[in-house]
């Protein structure tokens, strides 16, 4: 268990979406050289040259971790962060990384502060149906960066951007150019912007004060993170390497 309060950030993204570019990015421009982070890299991803430039960086200590059944995994810390970096296996499950990030932040006293989802606009404009996968993302991100826009077209990327605001949906949207964002420490704000409220404290509500029909939206289930019975997900989401 960490002995400090650090602030968690986990990005979402298929591979060859850029999110390496971004976080490189968000360290470099949004944090502060004087801050000690852990980037925990997937360990069943290969590494990319991003990679070696985020662990070239001299306040950044690189652990290896996986995902499975829901739980966080990783290799030793040695380091006492300020904040903590992770990047979620491109291939997983949303509903899964999101269960096992707050199981692991809870027992470790961190404070997850934002979900970031980097969208590989070309891949979702030729592959509309994984948007499922894109949904759950989103459900999740307090910030969506909108990457790999060029071959998808200014009209479908403004009108992805525009079906969510409809839907009012919290998260900011903000464009990635070259690889870069044009705020990383607006990025990096802890302020919560999620439509889920599953990282939230809630206040503990009596078991009969209201029917399961009429209960807030802020005490209910997670709509993605609800099992039935059997175990399994009430809201199942297709796999993303059914469409890669």
């Amino acid at each position: 268990m960490l002995d400090t309060e650090p602030l968690v950030y986990l990005v979402f993204g298929i591979p060859n979406s850029g999110r390496r570019e971004v976080i490189f990015d968000l360290i470099e421009g949004g944090i502060p050289e004087n801050e000690q982070i852990i980037y925990f890299r997937p360990q069943d991803e290969a590494a990319c040259a991003y990679d070696e430039q985020i662990e070239a960086l001299e306040n950044v200590s690189v652990v290896g971790w996986n995902l499975k059944d829901c739980k966080v995994t990783h290799g030793k810390i040695s380091a006492a962060p300020k904040k903590i970096l992770f990047l979620a296996p491109g291939l997983s499950d949303p509903s899964d990384c999101a269960e096992g990030l707050k199981t692991w932040s809870d027992h470790n006293n961190c404070q997850i502060a934002r979900l970031i989802t980097v969208t590989h606009c070309h891949f979702l404009s030729e592959h509309p149906k994984a948007k499922a996968w894109f949904d759950a993302c989103i459900h999740f991100s307090d910030v969506v960066l909108l990457n790999r826009r060029e071959e998808a077209g200014n009209k479908w990327v403004r009108d992805f951007e525009t079906a969510y605001k409809k839907a009012c949906s919290p998260a900011r949207f903000g464009m990635v150019k070259k690889g870069r964002v044009s705020n990383p420490v607006e990025v990096l704000d802890p302020e919560a912007r999620r439509t889920s409220l599953y990282f939230d404290e809630l206040l503990p509500i009596e078991d009969d004060e209201f029917e399961d029909e009429h209960q807030p939206d802020d005490i209910k289930i997670d709509t993605y993170i609800e099992r039935l019975e059997n175990g399994h997900r009430a809201k199942p989401i297709p796999p993303i390497a059914k469409f890669l």
